[in-house]
């Protein structure tokens, strides 16, 4: 459903059965102040006031915002945000956010004095909001990127009595409140670098990033309503959210908790299990003893705001947590419906700073229940789900021995011997699907569309002790827990925090290991050429002529350049030997796939060849060569007319990223057909084309290849190790690794609430 006609509905349907966005119940903002830091002198002038528009699914970004103003902030300077949000005397419904209008009332918040910033949650700061809060004004009630745009704006709040008064903004609706500050000439124009929205953020000379474009928000806050997608901004926000990770930094805390503290706390002692709690919470605890906890009907009564620490306090004081969140019908006070996302994000931020900790959630909301785990892995072996193409089983392969490498942990293949066709029938019937995982496997690691379902089914009686790898573009849906896909950028899927993102596949290898000796006369030359001949598929053809053709290229610039040169066919382009045999000269080496022959000179080509030749279909090919750390050639092969269906995917997979810009220069949110075609990728209904042709140009960017008739000029590093994709597979499964793989964590609490 279109994201605006969600919004609609919700506008019809009561705050007391509204999960996301809770009934109004504030008078006054909510206020977090950011004192002097120890040892730093007071400075003399004004404290600066920051008012954030926020909302409950938006409290990773509200967090992260604040980490941004609390990293580069004065520390002399004493800074106050004040929390726009659950504000009563306000009509909310039809807002297309919780605090649409909350932003145009900061002048009577106030109180018609002084100066004030606004700005959205979906924000963060690269410089110091002071620079921002002391700009001469020139006369302006309040500065904007533009007339139109209020996200980011500077305020005066005695000028903007008049036109902004409580009267008005309670009454009038967002382009109303716009356009009477125009009409009354009160806007001034800031610089756009105080609110660069997505793409326009340019490292270096942007203040401040937004991240305007709802279905590209890496923090994810609404999947129920986007299909989300990659943010051109890269790693800038991820890496905020790390770093206050790593800070500690949490800006409701114990020993300043919210305004709703008191009345939680009061439930709380009434509890059997007050006394405990009691200890886990105190402001200043006694180091708990680590023991396996258990609770029930404890987190629904806490307030947001206070659900971070509360938490963290749980898993610093367990090793293993079980908790039950039985959802209330309706809102009242001290109750919050939320849905199983929030407590999701809520326990992994938590298990980020506790990876020790084992934790099982089991949300109930009405007839619905949800579990929920998470935590380190169970010690075992890592199992390779082992298939016919050797292409799949490679990767899988690669991903399992870095992955046992780096935690110390044994490495098993099992091979699966149903075909694709067998697998659907028995599935169909109920019956056994694939071989028994054996006790000991703690990981199973799948690539290609067989495997990784036979991983899905022959894992699910052992759920939650069980962590999944999945690797290729016919992986399926990524899992919701104990699970990680491994997925190449050309592929064209949606966003995801279990969907990892490589360049190329991460390869073991290809088969063979033949010493030269059946081509003595390639392994003598002192100039080597190797073309590797992936061959046709569905979507790139390669025909005897065409492949005649190409072998007689090949020759021609091998004897041109004085290379020997040895072309080496696979399984895909074996019927086509004769043909390529008949295009290369009488000097030229050819070797034709056999399954299972120990003399294929695969790994010969790639290790002894000083110039490669790879065509460029095959993302495993394209990998192996890559991995040599020397450039090599792309043949590239003719693609194929699109069929019917193929023609229907990739017109869904354009669709569902086509933008929309609205008249402020921002980009719509999804809607209608772009939402629709969106959700048939994410379901994996449909799956857009692989993009070969932008694998290649960043293959060519790189200086890793170049097209064929182009010269090779340069060395280039190589691919990076898989280290880094590893760790982020052991960080989302939970998985312990080598002390030399770790990073140390720093201890760095900032903040407090008032």
């Amino acid at each position: 459903m279109a994201f605006l006609t969600q919004r609609i509905l919700r506008g019809l349907i009561p705050a007391t059965l509204s999960s996301d966005r809770p009934p109004a119940r504030r008078k006054r903002p909510d206020r977090i102040v950011l004192g002097v830091r120890p040892g730093h002198r007071p400075s003399a002038k004004a404290p600066v006031r920051i008012y954030l528009g926020t909302e409950r699914g938006q409290f990773r970004a509200e967090r992260t915002f604040l980490w941004s103003v609390e990293k580069h902030r004065n520390p002399g300077r004493i800074y106050e945000i004040y929390l726009l949000r659950d504000l009563i005397g306000f009509r909310r419904r039809f807002w297309l956010t919780g605090f649409t209008n909350y932003r145009f009332a900061i002048p009577w918040y106030a109180g018609f004095s002084g100066r004030a910033i606004y700005n959205d949650a979906d924000q963060v700061y690269l410089t110091d909001p002071a620079t921002l809060f002391d700009l001469d004004m020139d006369q302006a009630g309040f500065l904007s990127i533009n007339d139109r745009d209020t996200s980011v704006m500077l305020i005066d709040c005695q000028r903007m009595a008049e036109a902004w008064n409580e009267a008005a903004v309670c009454r009038l609706s967002r382009k109303q409140l716009e356009a009477r500050a125009r009409d009354a000439g009160l806007w001034g124009r800031l610089d756009g670098g105080w609110n660069s929205r997505d793409k326009e953020y340019q490292a270096g000379e942007s203040k401040l990033v937004h991240f305007t474009t709802l279905h590209t928000q890496p923090w994810r806050p609404f999947p129920d309503q986007f299909v989300y997608y990659d943010n051109p901004t890269g790693q800038l926000w991820p890496d905020l959210e790390r770093e206050a990770d790593q800070a500690g930094f949490m800006p409701v805390s114990a020993t300043r908790p919210s305004r709703d503290w008191p009345d939680v706390a009061l439930y709380l002692s009434s509890r059997p299990d007050g006394q405990e709690l009691a200890t886990l919470l105190t402001p200043v605890p006694d180091r708990p003893v680590r023991q396996p906890r258990c609770f029930q009907g404890l987190l629904e009564a806490i307030p947001d705001q206070d659900v971070p620490w509360v938490i963290d306090r749980l898993f610093a004081a367990s090793t293993r947590l079980e908790l039950t969140v039985r959802e209330p019908r309706w809102h009242g006070k001290g109750r919050h419906r939320r849905s199983p996302w929030f407590w999701q994000q809520q326990l992994e931020q938590a298990g980020r700073r506790h990876p020790e900790t084992e934790w099982r959630l089991l949300h109930v909301d009405g007839l619905r229940r949800c579990r929920l785990w998470g935590g380190p892995a169970a010690a075992g072996d890592i199992v390779v789900l082992t298939h016919r193409k050797p292409g799949h089983s490679n990767q899988a392969r690669a991903v399992a021995q870095a992955l046992g490498r780096a935690s110390n942990r044994p490495v098993r293949e099992l091979p699966i011997t149903i075909s694709e066709a067998g697998f659907v029938l028995r599935r169909l019937f109920g019956l056994n699907t694939g071989p028994a995982l054996p006790d000991s496997a703690a990981v199973v690691v799948a690539s290609g569309w067989l495997p990784t379902r036979v991983a899905r089914v022959i894992s699910r009686h052992r759920a939650e002790s069980i962590r999944l790898v999945l690797c290729g573009r016919k992986a399926g849906q990524p899992p919701a827990c104990g699970g990680v896909l491994v997925q190449c950028r050309h592929f064209q899927l949606p966003a995801h925090p279990s969907r990892l993102t490589t360049l190329l596949p991460l390869n073991a290898g290809g088969a063979g290991g033949a010493d030269g000796s059946q081509f003595p006369r390639w392994q003598q030359a002192e100039r080597r050429a190797a073309a590797l001949i992936g061959g046709p598929s569905r979507t790139f053809e390669l025909g005897t002529s065409r492949a005649r053709e190409m072998a007689s290229a090949l020759s021609r610039w091998a004897s041109n350049h004085h290379h020997a040169l040895l072309v080496v066919t696979s399984r895909r382009s074996s019927h086509l030997a004769s043909s390529i045999r008949e295009g290369l000269s009488e000097h030229d080496d050819c070797y034709e796939f056999t399954a299972d022959d120990p003399g294929n000179p695969y790994q010969l080509a790639l290790e002894h060849a000083s110039q490669l030749i790879v065509t460029g279909e095959s993302e495993s090919m394209l990998a192996d060569a890559a991995r040599r750390s020397r450039p090599f050639v792309i043949w590239p092969l003719q693609p194929r007319p699109l069929g019917p269906w193929q023609w229907i995917a990739s017109r869904i997979a354009r669709q569902a990223t086509a933008p929309r810009i609205n008249r402020r220069g921002s980009i719509r949110p999804q809607q209608g057909s772009t939402y629709l075609c969106a959700r048939l990728i994410e379901r994996g209904i449909v799956l857009p084309p692989r993009d070969l042709e932008s694998l290649h140009q960043a293959l060519f960017q790189s200086g890793m290849a170049r097209p064929f008739g182009r010269a090779i000029d340069g060395e280039f590093s190589g691919l990076p190790k898989p280290d880094r994709i590893i760790g982020k597979i052991a960080g989302r499964l939970g998985i312990r690794l080598n002390a030399e793989c770790t990073d140390s964590r720093t201890e760095n609490r900032h903040g407090h609430q008032s």
